[in-house]
């Protein structure tokens, strides 16, 4: 095999390059300044195997395989053959092959990932981070993804892949194909028009055909609506980019995620300007473990060919709701006849609950303040006169009537606010954490607590597995190569799978649990640790913090804060866990040691990092807003559009259930 020549058309894997080189005579194409200069100088009879990907030109790929007269088999390291004529290798007598499985995973991943940052808003979110505008203000909410309808254009392996994932965060799939398949339980409809008038987020899975050029036009946008999502993982070519601009700008589309463009590596600079799209480099099956397995493939087919055996891949000539359970429905079901209860018992007591005071500590959801308002006396403790000094509260008449806290995992009801506020009688936590509020004095006082534990689950889990795919796949920085340009210049560079990594999630409660259940969907082996043994999981459990993070690669903290859990991410757990692994925190800020993190990630004891918190936040560290392998998230586990009206509900509820002497929904003390 060593005098049979291979071309490789471009650089595409050192891995690939190597193979080829160890077994073959390889030509590499770049080294020459056009075609005319490679055939004047290389014996093109020798040549037998033609190596290429997606991003070879149709034009340059026709003219070799016209000028290659010895060609025996076209090998391409991609699953796409749209840049092949096929119909013309056939008639030349030229095998194809292509890479068709080795990607799905990693594929259907960036498909979930896509999803998550556009309508969690993840660039944007680490970029205002970066830049320091947390201490200034709150980051806005977003849109959730847990329940949404998902429709699929192209129900082949990747759109599988793709649906088996967005089931587990309990979203309706639908799609639309050639024929309905019979093997599945998915909504099929006919045509793309009428997928997308029944979707909320429209992924494009199919191959590039004639009939599936610009699949999505100006009709399906407009079918999806101005709250739609679109995501592209297949190629540029299936959506009309300048329908699709003209949408995002006019606000005819919420948003778009796309992985490949018309023209690329030519991205248009008015998506560059756009804050509601996430952009990457074609970098769907760009990781370290997939691009190997894809040289593999590639160099076992031409193995293959050669020793007159059958080829492992050979390339087609023909390439081919449920009811959405929102958080906030699940809560009113849950304590649908306590709510009822308080509702009446708020509407006989109307007159004396607009005397009680309640103070609010940040400027939370307008929805909220505005709640609390039809029902109460609202003081806003940012305003006048408080200006969120507690000791004027002392000496103002206003605190006598203050009988009522609200607070959030930012700012809570401390020692110093409790004692100025003789009259307090309940703090009600627009938050599942509590480590802000003393609940020791609460109790010595006889003050109720509660707290919106359940409304913020999905989100968070969401968030989780979200952070663990930017962190992985890097899709924060990637976002920033292309709007930099750099993508034309050079190429991005590879990344890491998540798909079947081993995830560690240290405390399986409502939120660890909504995490394992999404990381499983990835096939992701999950292990755990916690006070005790869960006795109805299966998950592997292990006592303590270091174990864990021995034998997983991915470490998720989802525990509350405690005394004991403070810094439980400490530098032994980090060596533990080592310089392949990542670190996910959506817990509180002091779950991790922060100064030892900073120290394993500039040393490269660590692999990377995704925190929604931060110790002493909104003090961001100097040396982690440069680190690429980082992804920062301003505290937003819980900021959705859908979650703050569900917790603000909540909130509400409990001041109303307390006041009308009724059981509280979500008592804490």
């Amino acid at each position: 095999m060593e005098n049979i020549g291979v071309l490789m058309a471009c650089p595409m894997n050192a891995y690939l390059e190597h193979q080829l080189h160890n077994r073959f005579n390889l030509f590499r194409f770049w080294n020459f300044p056009d075609t005319d200069a490679f055939f004047a100088q290389i014996d093109a009879a020798s040549i037998r195997a033609l190596v290429v990907n997606a991003f070879v030109g149709v034009d340059l790929l026709d003219a070799l395989i016209d000028r290659l007269r010895n060609l025996e088999i076209l090998s391409t390291y991609s699953v796409g053959l749209d840049k092949v004529d096929v119909a013309k290798c056939k008639e030349k007598g030229i095998r194809v092959t292509n890479t068709p499985d080795v990607l799905t995973d990693d594929v259907a991943d960036i498909a979930i990932g896509l999803i998550l940052a556009v309508l969690r808003k993840i660039c944007e979110g680490d970029r205002f981070v970066k830049k320091g505008l947390c201490k200034m203000a709150d980051f806005q909410l977003t849109s959730q993804f847990s329940g949404k309808s998902v429709g699929i254009i192209g129900l082949g392996r990747i759109g599988l892949a793709i649906a088996k994932r967005a089931e587990a965060f309990n979203c309706a799939i639908s799609y639309t194909s050639r024929s309905q398949k019979l093997d599945t339980n998915y909504k099929y409809y006919p045509n793309v028009i009428e997928l997308a008038s029944n979707c909320e987020i429209l992924v494009v899975a199919c191959a590039l055909t004639p009939e599936t050029q610009h699949i999505i036009n100006r009709q399906v946008i407009d079918s999806l609506g101005p709250n739609g999502v679109v995501i592209n993982i297949a190629r540029g070519g299936h959506v009309d980019e300048a329908e699709l601009i003209s949408a995002l700008v006019e606000g005819r589309l919420g948003g778009a995620g796309l992985d490949v463009y018309e023209n690329e590596p030519e991205v248009n600079e008015e998506l560059l300007g756009l804050d509601n799209v996430v952009l990457l480099p074609h970098h769907g099956c760009a990781t370290v473990e997939t691009r190997n397995a894809m040289a593999d493939l590639v160099v076992g087919n031409l193995e293959a060919h050669f020793m007159n055996k059958p080829l492992l891949t050979p390339g087609s000539s023909n390439p081919r709701l449920r009811h959405r359970a929102h958080t906030l429905l699940r809560i009113r079901k849950n304590h649908a006849s306590q709510v009822t209860d308080a509702a009446r018992a708020g509407r006989l007591y109307r007159a004396r609950m607009e005397e009680i005071g309640v103070l609010l500590l940040r400027p939370l959801s307008s929805y909220l303040q505005q709640e609390i308002s039809k029902r109460f006396t609202l003081f806003k403790f940012w305003e006048p006169p408080f200006h969120s000094n507690p000791k004027l509260l002392k000496h103002h008449s206003s605190s006598t009537s203050i009988r009522a806290v609200v607070g959030d995992g930012v700012r809570g009801a401390d020692s110093e606010l409790i004692d100025l506020l003789a009259r307090l009688e309940i703090v009600s936590s627009h938050s599942s954490g509590l480590d802000k509020t003393d609940l020791v004095k609460c109790k010595e006082k006889g003050i109720r607590v509660t707290f919106t534990p359940y409304a913020s689950t999905d989100e968070v889990a969401d968030l989780a597995i979200l952070l663990t795919l930017a962190t992985l796949r890097r899709i924060c920085h990637a976002d920033r190569f292309i709007r930099s340009g750099m993508w034309k210049k050079q190429a991005f560079g590879l990344s890491s799978k998540f798909s079947g990594k081993c995830v560690g999630i240290v405390g399986l409660g409502r939120i660890g649990s909504a995490i394992a259940r999404r990381a499983e969907a990835f096939g992701c082996p999950i292990s755990y640790t916690s006070r005790s043994k869960k006795l109805d999981s299966n998950y592997t459990y292990y006592p303590g913090v270091i174990d864990l993070a021995s034998n997983c690669q991915i470490l998720i903290v989802a525990c509350a804060l405690t005394t004991e859990t403070r810094h439980i991410v400490n530098r032994e757990v980090i060596d533990a866990l080592g310089p392949n692994g990542i670190v996910i925190n959506v817990g509180r800020g002091p779950h991790i040691d922060e100064e030892e993190l900073v120290s394993a990630l500039v040393e490269g004891r660590l692999g990377g990092a995704g925190l929604d918190v931060l110790e002493h936040e909104p003090q961001v560290p100097h040396r982690l807003v440069e680190l690429q392998n980082v992804v920062l998230s301003p505290h937003v586990g819980a900021c959705t559009v859908d979650t703050r009206v569900a917790m603000a509900d909540i909130v509400v509820a409990n001041l109303v259930a307390h006041f009308s002497n009724q059981p509280l929904l979500t008592p804490i003390i």
